[in-house]
């Protein structure tokens, strides 16, 4: 009996998670790229190698991201912000193929957010493992997702926050903005809690949940989430600030 896998995924986020690098028949990097609209810093070279005994066929696929205020983020596809050579490439065991990545829309004042997948085209395991019609035909594909920052070089960030309560569970729930018209990188920063008696409790970054995207666009509001454990120290009512570093 055969039985056909269709696709298997490996989904490597920014600041995020990522399956065991056994598992990936690639390697990509940068995974996070801030160019400017124009100038110089408005391209980058993306750096997919192939990992695997066999070659591997890699089409790069380009995507507008947008983020809502819990951090969930939705893709739309983008053919003409980005521009990618090579599109699709062939790459050998154990070498790799650089890519030209390079931004060519608009100036936008508050920056545009992009996801740069390199997208393996599946394999068919069982041609590579030379197993018979008896054996599994497992088909196998693996996507990774980059993610490029656009933004003029001058463009800063600050983070207010606007709102700071308590869940019934003890979670300490946060509404922030970013005031400034460049990026926040959220897991870039430095969270505190202040209660009543003007005691201050530091909150580590990668501990606090900003939902899918930990990076806020100029302008952005997001909702943020931190555990009872992490705020038990800080009884009362608080306030909190966020800075970036």
């Amino acid at each position: 009996m055969r039985f056909q896998v269709v696709a298997a995924s490996v989904l490597c986020l920014m600041m995020a998670m990522t399956a065991p690098s056994d598992t990936r028949a690639m390697d990509v990097s940068p995974m996070v790229a801030k160019i400017t609209p124009s100038g110089s810093g408005s391209s980058y070279r993306l750096t997919v190698r192939n990992t695997a005994t066999a070659p591997a066929t890699v089409e790069i696929e380009v995507y507008r991201m947008q983020v809502d205020e819990n951090g969930v983020r939705s893709l739309v596809p983008e053919d003409d912000d980005i521009g990618v050579f090579p599109v699709q490439s062939v790459i050998p065991p154990n070498r790799e193929q650089v890519v030209q990545v390079r931004y060519l829309g608009d100036s936008a004042p508050q920056g545009r957010m992009y996801l740069v997948r390199a997208a393996q085209l599946p394999i068919d395991m069982q041609a590579v493992t030379g197993e018979d019609e008896a054996g599994a035909d497992v088909k196998l594909a693996f996507t990774i997702n980059t993610y490029v920052f656009v933004a003029p070089a001058s463009a800063k960030a600050a983070v207010e926050v606007t709102s700071a309560s308590r869940a019934a569970n003890g979670d300490i729930l946060l509404t922030a903005r970013n005031t400034g018209d460049g990026f926040a990188h959220l897991r870039e920063a430095r969270f505190t809690l202040r209660t009543a008696d003007g005691k201050s409790h530091e909150i580590p970054a990668a501990d606090v949940d900003v939902g899918e995207v930990s990076v806020m666009a100029g302008g952005a509001t997001r909702n943020m989430r931190i555990p009872a454990a992490l705020a038990a120290g800080a009884s009362g009512d608080v306030t909190a600030s966020i800075v970036l570093l």
